[in-house]
């Protein structure tokens, strides 16, 4: 296996691990709605895992074959800046028609468009890290829980997407 295979496998199985890790939680720890510690806990992990998902197309994307070249200028969080990298094209390979930064709640957040056209959010992974200089608490969701499972569910269907380019 190449070196950007070898990369790709090992990003995409560590998100596939913390994505199970998350529905683990979800299914015996934090069964319902809005918990400011839970969610909290399960907002960073979420997007951290989908930060990785989305890491494993530009690193397939680029025509780099070196290690150093592949994950060139990827150590950050910034989701915006990770999925310009990325064609349309890109995207779409793993079921993205659109990712959209959005502030209209008092906290950044990421609204994700799939081609199937489901929908998902994404908490800025730095953003709900320093949620407490804000002066302001998330809007209650009495679903949260089962949202998240399903929008689990389209990760892992990204995750397979990946998995099939690097066969």
């Amino acid at each position: 296996m190449d070196e950007k295979k070898t990369i790709v496998n090992r990003v995409i199985s560590r998100a596939r691990s913390g994505l199970y890790f998350i529905l683990e939680c979800l299914k015996h720890i934090y069964r319902s709605g809005t918990d400011a510690a839970f969610s909290r806990s399960i907002y960073i992990l979420f997007s951290f895992n989908f930060e990785l998902i989305l890491k494993s197309r530009v690193i397939l994307a680029r025509d780099s074959k070196t290690k150093e070249d592949l994950i060139k200028n990827l150590k950050h969080h910034d989701l915006d800046k990770i999925s310009k990298e990325l064609s349309e094209n890109d995207l779409k390979d793993i079921n993205i028609k659109s990712i959209d930064k959005k502030c209209d709640t008092g906290f950044d957040e990421y609204e994700i468009k799939t081609v199937d056209g489901r929908k998902m959010i994404i908490q800025d992974l730095v953003d709900v890290r320093y949620d407490f200089i804000k002066n302001t608490l998330r809007n209650p969701d009495p679903n949260e829980s089962n949202r998240i499972k399903n929008e689990i569910d389209i990760l892992f269907g990204m995750i397979k997407k990946i998995e099939e380019m690097i066969k």
